[in-house]
């Protein structure tokens, strides 16, 4: 299939209506040109923009649509967090009680009137602020769409203690050509530390951006156990991953597998293409190569 054909049945995928026979070839097509594939999602996000334009009350009237708002002080630290009966709309660490509302109506177009925050979404907050980590968050993903709940939903189930990357992430949401898109989500991620968007990190090395800095973004990465020097050190290096001789497995460097291996059994990859090539498989458990 050819970009121009590609870009013109992107639309009747989004909503649906593509026949059968041309859905296979077109996703075929998603998975290996980058540039349309960030088409679909740049088609879905204009979609639901032009909703909002067509029904989007004025902002005096979309105020009264609340959802509710608690702050949440964590080792001295305050946090904004609001929440609908479904479950955590926003989290934003730090400003004032007046930015966050603003912040709320711009993003998601609605008003917050204060509550107490339920013990449970409580208990999840401190747990991610801290480094406990959260298994199952309890999530209202509003007007997301389904790339962007696929990804979010991603960063929930990489486990506390590890990173992965953005490719890895595209691989795992079925659009492995998405890295731009996946990373612009991360960016815009409403619901920071409890969806963990501090745990991708470039394919390039290092830890990469983030919205409330990269201090922060290590003091995160740290505080749930992951050896962040360690990991500094073999970006520089331009180790990607780490293999086992004795199991003949390669890992993403912070894989708990990966780090039992003993220093004399260990081998130092820069990509997946190296460790395949002498003769190593990818962990099942970590999926260096997400399938």
């Amino acid at each position: 299939m050819q970009c121009r054909s590609a870009l013109m049945k992107i639309d009747a995928k989004r909503t649906g209506e593509l026949p059968e026979r041309d859905r296979g070839e077109l996703e075929e097509h998603l998975r290996t040109c980058a540039s349309c594939d960030d088409s679909l999602h740049d088609v879905e996000l204009l979609a639901r923009a032009a909703r909002t334009l067509t029904v989007a009350p004025p902002r005096s009237c979309r105020a009264m649509l609340c959802d509710r708002f608690d702050a949440v002080d964590v080792d001295g630290e305050r946090v904004w967090v609001a929440f609908s009966d479904r479950g955590l709309t926003m989290i934003h660490a730090g400003g004032s009680e007046e930015e966050f509302r603003s912040r709320y109506c711009d993003r998601l177009d609605r008003g917050l009137e204060p509550d107490t925050l339920p013990e449970k979404l409580a208990r999840q907050v401190s747990a991610a602020l801290t480094g406990a980590g959260v298994d199952k968050p309890a999530i209202d993903f509003g007007e997301a769409t389904e790339f962007e709940r696929a990804v979010l939903e991603i960063l929930t189930r990489i486990p506390r203690g590890e990173v992965r990357t953005y490719s890895w992430v595209a691989q795992q949401a079925g659009r492995p050509g998405a890295i731009r898109a996946v990373g612009n989500i991360c960016a815009r991620n409403v619901l920071p530390f409890v969806v963990p968007c501090h745990r991708v990190v470039p394919a390039s090395g290092g830890i990469g951006n983030y919205a409330f800095g990269s201090p922060m973004k290590k003091e995160l990465l740290s505080r749930e156990g992951v050896p962040v020097d360690s990991l500094l050190d073999l970006g520089r290096r331009g180790i990607r991953y780490i293999g086992s001789k004795t199991t003949r497995i390669f890992c993403f460097p912070t894989c708990r597998d990966a780090l039992r291996i003993r220093e004399d059994n260990r081998v130092d990859f820069r990509d997946a293409g190296d460790a395949a090539e002498k003769g190593f498989r990818p962990c099942r458990r970590c999926q260096p190569v997400a399938a």
